[in-house]
């Protein structure tokens, strides 16, 4: 059986989430999850997470939605402008992830499994410097996601974006740190399939990934669309077939195992 990491963004966005999250992790379909602590539900919405041992739990920072407490961001597109010219406020960013990770420690009383970005902000110019640096001040040691190499079918102009955004770079300085990468990536699509066209997705990335691909996911229960939660559809269309026999002979047919902790 060949190895993939099955890992689930944003814990704490909204209680379907949440829960749509914490249903897969039951069933044994996910390797981990990532946390987007700035919520101002954040510490009620961790307390089922409490004593998880059974797969990762990981911080997934956040730089550009305005989550409910005053803290620094941007929007992505005004983010990589102000990254790529020099002109982020590296203060106010090393805040933000460092009361980031500190609500996070508040919670699990430990440090994250793992640590990736919100739109991938981890990887951009200064703020994968900060991350860097902040986690060695720290003495803590998780793995470090990276959208690069990806595993896609047609590379599209999101995924080109995601993956030449800082990820090469963030690879290199996370490797000379001594923090691990997993080999590959995969998991991006435009949020805009049928439960078939994202049966189809998985089929193609299992195929296709290498041992220990990290393949991300973004699965919830069915809620309202808003600025907070823009692909609220899509999060059920994922659920549904992540929850699916259909997925579960994928998982089978392409000789893969759902393995928590990536090996590379």
């Amino acid at each position: 059986m060949r190895p993939i990491v099955m890992i689930a963004d944003d814990f704490g966005l909204s209680a379907e989430v949440d829960a749509g999250i914490l249903a897969l992790v039951q069933q044994g379909r996910l390797s981990g999850f990532g946390c987007l602590t700035q919520v101002p539900r954040w510490f009620e919405a961790a307390k089922p997470a409490q004593g998880l041992d059974s797969v990762q739990i990981g911080l997934h920072l956040n730089l550009t939605q305005a989550f409910g407490v005053n803290s620094w961001f941007r929007p992505l597109p005004a983010l990589i402008v102000s990254a790529y010219s020099g002109f982020l406020p590296r203060r106010k960013i090393r805040q933000s992830l460092a009361d980031q990770l500190d609500r996070f420690i508040q919670v699990f009383g430990r440090a994250p499994d793992y640590v990736d970005g919100h739109q991938h902000v981890h990887q951009l110019p200064l703020v994968r410097d900060c991350v860097l640096a902040l986690l060695a001040e720290r003495g803590i040691n998780p793995w470090v996601r990276i959208t690069a190499p990806m595993i896609a079918p047609q590379l599209t102009v999101k995924e080109w974006l995601i993956t030449h955004l800082g990820a090469p770079t963030l690879r290199i300085q996370a490797q000379q740190a001594g923090f691990r990468v997993p080999p590959a990536f995969a998991g991006v699509y435009g949020f805009d399939q049928t439960e078939a066209g994202y049966l189809a997705l998985l089929d193609d990335w299992l195929k296709a990934a290498p041992d220990d691909t990290v393949l991300m996911c973004h699965p919830g229960y069915p809620s309202t669309k808003s600025a907070w939660d823009p692909i609220a559809p899509a999060r059920a269309i994922e659920l549904a077939v992540l929850q699916s026999a259909a997925f579960a002979d994928l998982i089978s047919k392409n000789q893969r195992e759902i393995v928590h902790n990536p090996t590379a």
